[in-house]
């Protein structure tokens, strides 16, 4: 077993790198297995980094250290690969991913505890071609994401804070737009839509939790489709989006599937693990691809419908979720 530590220096509110290298280095001590830290340089870097590990095809370990859009570049680069597993060192604004693990999460998800862990196989979506572990979204909603990038570097903005500061933001520049819209060939009715989301996780956005009962391990997405609505109304909005409520939105529409296809008349964003995706037809699917993830032992997670898998041997879970 080989381990790869991909460092994103540009990650958080500060340069870590040194910092996580030595913490490789104390969880690597004594295991015996060759490892190397490596810090990327730019975008796409982390995607390469693990192709080029995976091509020598031994059994491979990738730690994402960084935010999510970190662990997304990890993932295209491991998707489809069964010999490789990917994992999360959050060192991200947001690290919204692993949120669905628990409260717990972040400070459990570290070297130290997990190079022994247990995997799983994982979904992914499919947006026009980039994969996604954990949630898409279109419209109103991906232009606040994109739109808070700018406000995550002043001092004492958190990544919940800098997500409310863009809607602010957005809502004053306009909220819904034409899209025609289609899931699993059901063509939805309306034609001026606020947001559209594909969630495989639960949360993004500094912590927004539009679906609480999507996993990334059922076969299946939660779409949520949200029609036009007015300022005043998307202020109540964002509050049900955030915490879970969204099925008391007046007029939103629920489904789960395996596709949603948007047409739309400009080219529009796309929020795919907070990377941009651009386009004025947009896919987004369940992939035919999926990928190895590990967490800490400490963590009990119940997979849908399959057995966790040790390193070197198959447990079976001991609580739900």
């Amino acid at each position: 077993m080989r381990h790869l530590f991909i460092i994103n220096p540009r990650a958080g509110k500060r340069d870590r790198s040194r910092e996580m290298a030595e913490l490789a280095r104390g969880a690597m001590a004594g295991r015996g297995e060759p490892w190397k830290a490596v810090c990327t340089a730019g975008p796409g870097h982390a995607t390469r980094l693990v192709k080029e590990a995976a091509g020598l095809g031994d059994p491979l370990r990738v730690y994402a250290c960084g935010g999510d859009g970190t662990l997304n570049e990890v993932v295209n680069g491991a998707a489809g690969l069964d010999h490789v597993a990917v994992t999360h060192v959050p060192l991200g604004s947001g690290n919204d991913f692993l949120r669905i693990f628990g409260a717990e999460a972040v400070r459990l998800f570290q070297p130290d505890r997990l190079t022994h862990g247990p995997q799983i196989r994982m979904d992914l979506i499919d947006c026009n071609g980039r994969l996604s572990l954990n949630v898409c979204s279109v419209g109103f909603d991906a232009r606040i994401g994109f739109g808070a990038a700018k406000f995550k570097n002043l001092p004492l903005v958190s990544g919940s804070m800098a997500y409310r500061l863009s809607a602010l933001e957005t809502i004053a520049r306009g909220i819904h737009l034409p899209y025609r819209v289609t899931v699993d060939g059901e063509m939805l009715p309306g034609g001026r839509f606020t947001l559209l989301c594909a969630c495989n996780g639960r949360y993004y956005g500094g912590g927004f939790n539009p679906s609480p009962t999507a996993r990334p391990d059922d076969g299946l997405l939660d779409f949520i489709v949200v029609p036009a609505v007015s300022r005043v109304t998307v202020l109540a909005l964002i509050q049900k989006y955030a915490r879970g409520k969204v099925g008391e939105i007046p007029r939103v529409i629920l489904r789960r599937g395996r596709e949603m296809r948007v047409l739309c008349d400009r080219t529009t964003q796309v929020n795919v693990d907070g990377e941009l995706v651009t386009g004025t037809e947009v896919s987004v699917r369940l992939s035919e691809k999926k990928v190895w993830f590990f967490y800490p032992p400490d963590i009990l997670w119940v997979p849908t419908g399959g057995e966790v898998v040790g390193e070197h041997k198959i447990s079976t879970p001991c609580a739900s979720l």
